[in-house]
C-alpha cells in the first residue's frame, strides 16, 4: 500500500507529536484543511431580488469539508480563507489594475499572508484554490469583450495563478493542492442571458461558442501552471458539460451545457427584472465539492 501526500502529511504530523521531548505546546492539536479562492471559495449566493451576498456555508469548501473531516483525521478543521472578488494581485494585497483592493480583511494583511501564516504551523494537510476568473472578468470589460484584445493575457493571468501555488510550496508545503478549473456562465448567451443584464435578450450562439474557446484556453493555461507547482486539478468544466453544444440531454432545442448552467447558476433568471449572474445556487456549489470529493478520494493510499 502506498502512502500519497495526504496520508503522509497527516502521518508526519503524528509521528512528530509523539516523539520524546517535544514540548505539549509545540505538539498540533489539529489538521488543517485550508481553502483559498474567490466568490466561490466563499460561497457567494444570490437573493430573491439578484443581489450578491458575499459568503455562505454553501460554498464548496464548506461542503467538501463535512465529506472529509472525517475520512482523512478526526482532528481535521477547516481555514475558510475564500473572498468574493480576490484576483491574482489582490490575494497578494494589491490593486487590481482599476486600483480595487481586496474586498476582505485579514490579520495578516492578505489572503496569502494568511495562508502562509497557516501553513509555518505545520499542520495542514490538504489545500484547494480557485483563482484567476475574476483576472479574466477584469480583462474582459478592459477589452470590451475582443477575443483578439482578450486571448494574450490568458498565459499572464494563469501565470500569477501558479506563482500564487509556487509560494504555498515554498513555504514549505509539500500535501496535496487541489486546483479547479472553471465552468463557462456565458454558454447562457446562447439562449439570451448574459451576466448583469435581465433577459432574456436577443440570443447569441456565436458568444457562447467564443466564450467557450477562450475559457478552455484558460483552463489549459492553468493546468499548464498547476502541473509546475504538483498541483492536481479538479476538472470543474467537465463536471458542468461546459464544451457540449449538443442537444440530446434532454431534446429541448437548448444546447446541453446551458441546460446545466441554468440548473446549477443564477444565469437563467425566471424573473425579468432580475439580473443574470454568474454564482452557482446550492446545487452548482455541490458539484464542485462532489468533484474535488472525487479528487480527495483518488489521493487515498490504493489498496
Amino acid at each position: 500500500m502506498r502512502l500519497t501526500r495526504l496520508r503522509a502529511a497527516i502521518v508526519a504530523i503524528a509521528l512528530v507529536a509523539s516523539l520524546p521531548g517535544v514540548a505539549a505546546a509545540e505538539q498540533p492539536s489539529e489538521t488543517v484543511y485550508l481553502s483559498l479562492g474567490t466568490s466561490l471559495a466563499a460561497g457567494s449566493q444570490i437573493d430573491a431580488e439578484g443581489s450578491t451576498t458575499a459568503s455562505s456555508d454553501w460554498s464548496y469548501p464548506d461542503q467538501l469539508y463535512q465529506r472529509i473531516k472525517g475520512r482523512l483525521s478526526p482532528s481535521l478543521v477547516h481555514e475558510k480563507l475564500g473572498c468574493a472578488g480576490e484576483t491574482t494581485d489582490t490575494i497578494r494585497g494589491g490593486l487590481t489594475p482599476t486600483g480595487r483592493g481586496s474586498n476582505c480583511s485579514y490579520e495578516s494583511g492578505s489572503q496569502l499572508a494568511e495562508a502562509l501564516g497557516i501553513i509555518e504551523q505545520g499542520n495542514v494537510v490538504l489545500i484547494t484554490i480557485d483563482l484567476g476568473a475574476n483576472d479574466i472578468l477584469d480583462t474582459q470589460l478592459a477589452c470590451g469583450g475582443v477575443p483578439a484584445c482578450i486571448a494574450p493575457q490568458i498565459p499572464t493571468i494563469a501565470g500569477k495563478v501558479g506563482a500564487v501555488v509556487g509560494e504555498l510550496r515554498e513555504a514549505g508545503y509539500g500535501g496535496p493542492i487541489l486546483a479547479m478549473n472553471y465552468y463557462n456562465p456565458q454558454v447562457a448567451a446562447a439562449i439570451g442571458f448574459f451576466a448583469g443584464m435581465p433577459g432574456p435578450l436577443s440570443p447569441s450562439l456565436a458568444l457562447a461558442v467564443g466564450s467557450d474557446q477562450l475559457l478552455q484556453a484558460f483552463n489549459a493555461a492553468l493546468g499548464f501552471f498547476y502541473l509546475q507547482e504538483e498541483a492536481e486539478v479538479v476538472d470543474v468544466y467537465a463536471a458542468f458539460n461546459s464544451g457540449d453544444f449538443g442537444d440530446d440531454r434532454p431534446l429541448n432545442g437548448v444546447p446541453d451545457n446551458v441546460d446545466v448552467v441554468c440548473a446549477l447558476s443564477y444565469m437563467c433568471p425566471s424573473d425579468p427584472e432580475v439580473k443574470a449572474n454568474i454564482h452557482l445556487n446550492r446545487k452548482g456549489y455541490k458539484v464542485i465539492a462532489k468533484t474535488f470529493l472525487e479528487a480527495v478520494v483518488g489521493l487515498e493510499p490504493a489498496a
